[in-house]
């Protein structure tokens, strides 16, 4: 049978049309590729995203605390949540405490690290509770804490509070830096300020400062307030110019605070005068106190066989109706010593006459 001569122009056709329709399925198939390639590339980055949130959300204790992580800084770092317990440390503070991870971690901070009384809420909210229901007035602040072995130390904090997806506060975190030298010398200047570097009494101006406050107490309340002034001498039987000494003032002083009460106050006045303030006290307990003590002064001398005595007048006075300044009880108790002081010369002088 012969071949159609019209059969070759239609392959031709039929395969051309072939070919195009399968160069375009190519390259739709293609663009499909990369439109799927662009979506897997998308979701992968987007992975990595909350795998890298995933990790910055669970490292986040040391990613907020990053800048004070170093092998040379000396700072605490730690998170309590709303139950008080520790949920994170790190290691110097596991060296300062001398606790141990082991001990601290899921523990509750005052049955370790903070005082037994600050968790006493009778008195006040503890100071957790305070910085997670004030977060802003708690940023920073100081707290005295204590060690596994009982030794007390301050530490100033700074904290910020983490919140839950309800809005709701459910763990501090914080930095603290050991200031407990800072405080000791705070403590140190306040002493210098109050005392009397000699016998460690109230010095002159914070004696008289007590002494308004407990005059404006017992006027208020309409209580008796007797004020005693003492002045340290030798006997005038010794003729020989004597010196007195810082142990000879101590002493003194030691004596009239072991014979007063924890409510009397104590202070120097002068290099050789001294006042005791005797709140709620009539004039007469405080006159049988004078002499009380000015027998023990003089036993103490005897008891120490000292080849000279010392002995000690005394001055009294109490407040009166008319009485609204500390000043007048203080000058009435002045003139009461200056006239037992004439009274003693006037005895010495006889005494040596005869």
């Amino acid at each position: 049978m012969p071949e159609n001569p019209n059969c070759f122009p239609m392959l031709d056709l039929l395969l051309f049309v072939t070919t195009i329709l399968f160069m375009a399925f190519s390259v739709l198939l293609v663009r499909r590729i990369l439109r799927l390639r662009i979506k897997i590339s998308k979701m992968r980055k987007k992975i990595a995203e909350q795998e890298r949130f995933l990790k910055t959300k669970k490292d986040s204790h040391t990613k907020f605390l990053k800048p004070y992580e170093s092998d040379t800084a000396k700072s605490i770092i730690l998170s309590v949540n709303a139950q008080h317990e520790v949920t994170y440390m790190n290691d110097f503070a596991e060296e300062l405490f001398g606790f141990s991870k082991q001990e601290l971690l899921n523990h509750n901070v005052f049955d370790t690290i903070y005082l037994e009384n600050d968790k006493d809420e009778t008195l006040q909210e503890n100071i957790i509770d305070r910085i997670l229901n004030n977060p802003t007035m708690y940023m920073e602040h100081e707290s005295e804490n204590v060690k596994k072995n009982g030794e007390r130390v301050w530490i100033s904090w700074t904290n910020r509070v983490v919140y839950d997806d309800d809005n709701q506060p459910v763990e501090i975190r914080s930095v603290g830096f050991d200031i407990t030298k800072r405080k000791q010398l705070e403590k140190e200047l306040r002493n210098l300020s109050v005392q009397d570097q000699t016998t460690g009494v109230y010095n002159r101006q914070s004696f008289l400062d007590m002494c308004v406050l407990e005059l404006k107490r017992a006027i208020r309340y309409k209580r008796n307030l007797s004020l005693m002034v003492l002045k340290l001498d030798f006997f005038h039987t010794i003729e020989e110019e004597r010196y007195f000494t810082d142990e000879i003032l101590k002493d003194a002083v030691f004596i009239c605070q072991k014979s007063i009460r924890e409510s009397d106050i104590i202070g120097r006045l002068s290099e050789l005068e001294f006042a005791i303030l005797l709140p709620e006290t009539p004039i007469e307990n405080a006159l049988f106190l004078a002499e009380q003590l000015k027998q023990k002064i003089q036993e103490k001398n005897i008891k120490n066989k000292n080849e000279f005595f010392i002995g000690a007048t005394f001055g009294v006075s109490e407040k009166t109706r008319t009485d609204d300044t500390i000043d007048s009880i203080l000058s009435n108790a002045i003139q009461s010593l200056n006239n037992e002081n004439q009274k003693s010369h006037a005895k010495g002088r006889q005494n040596k006459g005869a």
